[in-house]
């Protein structure tokens, strides 16, 4: 039977992950969207096929003709290619699956995964236009998760918005672990790298910028370096690390071969994000389970539900993303208490044991080949 992930971005890796799960079972295939903005490519070798149609990556309403186009050709692909399982996420790609379930193959099987909910499926205010987008959308999407039959969720907080449209039973709580595998070198590396400056680490898509200028002007006088490792859109980073001495700037990696290797070169994990985001105020990035993984200490948004299980687990602090004063009062605490380090890390061994990505994994593909045999 052949598997398709049908992606609105190049495959990364949590999705690689899957990929992983599901090659040994499945004649395993990626229909992925390249919107211009970089040639990288990901390590595997299953069949890729990427369709190039530039379009803005931070603008919903400008990439609404480029999202026709790609729509208009994964389609195709999609018909040519005849999936009986189609792995997505996003709204736009479950509209493509969506239409070739009902017109092409209703024995498909479609596993819609949701990393995180957009704005326009939250009950955020918006301005006019925003407002009809976004019913359109949700009462779209009420409609399609009929015809869903798997639903990934990497936050129990989504369920919130999925209950009463879907059936508890087909959704699994997945969330984004990364592979101890990735790390087994990790205490190695570390040991290398042990003369080196206190050092905070923003690792990831370096996204929300305001966040990230209130930290280097909460550090910029500190004894402190801040590496910034991911894709970027655009240059702002880039060239401020090229200004400033105390930052070291890393643009996209390859996850499997770097993630450890950055994560020893730190000493605390940056992860705040802008909490006035519905999303981010329930959302789980991978950021923390990395960090706990690593033994680092992680810094949070306020007023979210990665702040509670932060401080439930007592992996780290969490500050008002808008504030540069409360994050320097945590670095230099992080920096200077020796002991309070030391029980973190402590509670983060703790908290890995309760985390089983085996599992999970191992959870999610009874659940696929469930499906395919009803």
């Amino acid at each position: 039977m052949k598997y398709c992930f049908l992606l609105n971005f190049t495959p990364h890796p949590r999705i690689i992950k899957r990929i992983d799960l599901v090659r040994d079972y499945y004649d395993t295939f990626a229909i992925y969207w390249d919107k211009g903005e970089d040639n990288f490519d990901f390590k595997n070798d299953i069949k890729k096929i990427k369709i190039s149609v530039k379009a803005n990556r931070n603008n919903p309403i400008k990439r609404i003709i480029p999202t026709f186009k790609f729509s208009r050709l994964a389609y195709e692909r999609l018909k040519e290619e005849a999936p009986d399982f189609i792995h997505l996420q996003s709204f736009d790609m479950l509209r493509i699956a969506y239409k070739y379930k009902i017109k092409v193959n209703p024995n498909c099987i479609i596993v819609y995964e949701v990393p995180d909910i957009h704005k326009y499926l939250t009950d955020d205010k918006k301005g006019f236009l925003e407002s009809i987008i976004s019913s359109y959308i949700k009462s779209s999407e009420k409609k399609m998760l009929k015809d869903v039959d798997i639903l990934i969720i990497t936050s129990m907080k989504f369920w919130e918005h999925f209950e009463g449209k879907f059936k508890k039973d087909d959704m699994i709580f997945m969330p984004n672990i990364p592979n101890p595998e990735l790390f087994k070198d990790y205490e190695a590396l570390r040991k290398e790298n042990s003369n080196r400056k206190f050092t905070i680490g923003y690792i990831g898509g370096l996204r929300y910028l305001e966040e990230l200028k209130c930290l280097v002007s909460a550090i910029e006088d500190l004894d402190v370096r801040l590496l910034m490792a991911g894709f970027e859109d655009g240059d702002y980073f880039k060239k401020l690390a090229e200004e400033k001495e105390f930052i070291e700037y890393h643009g996209k990696f390859y996850y499997d071969d770097d993630i450890a290797k950055l994560y020893s070169n730190c000493d605390i994990i940056f992860s705040v994000y802008n909490s006035d985001m519905k999303n981010v105020r329930i959302a789980l990035p991978n950021k923390l389970y990395e960090s706990i993984i690593a033994r680092l200490p992680i810094i949070v948004s306020t007023n979210t539900y990665l702040q509670e299980l932060v401080e439930q687990w007592k992996v780290g602090f969490a500050v008002n993303h808008r504030s540069s004063e409360e994050m320097r009062e945590v670095v230099i605490r992080l920096m200077e208490d020796k002991e309070l380090y030391k029980e973190i890390q402590k509670n983060e061994e703790i908290a890995w044991k309760e985390l089983n990505p085996a599992k999970n994994n191992e959870r999610l593909l009874n659940l696929i080949r469930e499906k395919e045999n009803i």
